[in-house]
């Protein structure tokens, strides 16, 4: 009765996970300040990248001198490494690595690795499927979980102008091949759509094609300023924050929580709503990059996470472990958790402070009684 109320109807096993989320959430809040290695990789494994996105600028950054395949193998045997757990490798474009599959294989062997996941935008025909078939396989063979995202910021039309390319069709029949043969190519799969002031009024028809036309989850997060892409650059162009399309951003958010059929799906937009209807911003959603993640670009700079880090070594010059847990660097780590993590809502992996899951439960509580109260008032009267 009370999941009906909340509209939340989960089967056996989503409630059991739904358990397990809020029983292992973070009872305290995060500092930075403990020296544990980390369990989490993003991997921007090139700067090249053959899309032209309205909200990243990478596609014009400089992807000169990375790294070769020896040094890379090289660079994954330091220490900062050994407790990897899961790595995701994304761009720049991955698929425009040339022999993507071979550096696929050295992450694989990483000693704790559980799982690898891709970002890709889905339109390199020739090289995707190849790159997928082999990697795949390859994972497989290791027992580690192979997952694919692909970018799909909006049907047909809006898409081409996000990515500055008329490219849809192309990444509509990829993503249908890849699902009618999942077997062959991953594990899992999801979309991932970017939302911005290109595409916030044309949510709705995008939401409707990936639920007629495909098989596969489409997720939706809000278009942020990043360092590492250079996006905060381009942010009056693109950013929703300042602008008054901003409520169609609310709205669409707040839609996606109460339609949310998992507590974990739930937490995470309404979170982002929160973020975005705050007088003052604050971050409800967990962060691995606060404590147990690293980010390694293609010329083996180390960063602890790709949206606020600036550079805090390069595995060309120095051990990686040293520069993780430099005194100088866990000082500057507890910095951006205190003065910036509050400003940001790009990574939606880490565990959550219970705390603030809570605050969800009582937005939900306070809603529902809202409405029962108004239905005996017009019963009454």
């Amino acid at each position: 009765m009370i999941f009906k109320m909340f509209n939340y109807r989960p089967s056996f096993m989503e409630f059991l996970k739904d358990a397990k989320y809020v029983a292992f959430s973070k009872s305290s809040k995060v500092s930075g300040a403990k020296k544990k290695f980390p369990k989490v990789l993003q991997l921007p494994i090139t700067y090249n990248c053959n899309s032209k996105c309205v909200m990243c600028n990478i596609w014009q950054m400089d992807y000169s001198n990375e790294f070769s395949l020896e040094e890379f193998g090289t660079f994954l045997k330091d220490p900062v490494f050994s407790k990897i757990q899961h790595v995701g490798i994304n761009g720049g474009e991955p698929t425009l690595i040339k022999g993507l599959v071979d550096y696929a294989e050295l992450i694989l062997q990483l000693p704790s690795l559980k799982t690898l996941n891709i970002i890709t935008h889905g339109f390199n025909k020739k090289q995707l499927f190849p790159i997928l078939e082999e990697i795949y396989a390859k994972a497989k063979a290791k027992g580690i979980q192979f997952h694919l995202s692909i970018s799909l910021d909006g049907y047909e039309n809006i898409h081409n102008t996000v990515r500055g390319l008329k490219v849809f069709s192309i990444i509509d029949q990829n993503i249908k091949k890849i699902q009618d043969d999942m077997g062959s190519y991953c594990d899992s799969m999801n979309l991932g759509c970017t939302v911005i002031k290109q595409n916030v009024n044309h949510l709705i028809e995008l939401d409707e094609y990936v639920k007629t036309a495909y098989k596969i989850p489409i997720k939706y997060r809000l278009g942020i300023e990043n360092k590492r892409i250079e996006s905060h650059l381009l942010k009056d162009q693109y950013s929703l924050l300042p602008d008054p399309s901003v409520q169609t951003a609310k709205e669409f958010f707040y839609s996606r929580y109460l339609l949310a059929q998992t507590l974990k799906d739930k937490f995470k937009y309404f979170a982002i709503f929160y973020f975005m209807n705050a007088k003052k911003r604050k971050r409800l959603l967990g962060c691995d990059w606060k404590d147990q993640g690293i980010t390694m670009d293609s010329r083996g700079e180390i960063y602890y996470c790709a949206v606020q880090s600036d550079k805090i070594g390069g595995l060309r010059e120095e051990a990686g472990d040293k520069a993780f847990f430099s005194e100088k660097n866990i000082d500057y780590r507890k910095s951006i958790i205190e003065k910036d993590c509050d400003n940001c809502i790009h990574d939606y992996h880490g565990k959550p402070e219970r705390a603030n899951i809570f605050i969800m439960l009582k937005d939900l509580v306070q809603d529902k009684l809202y409405w029962v109260n108004y239905r005996f008032k017009i019963n009454l009267f």
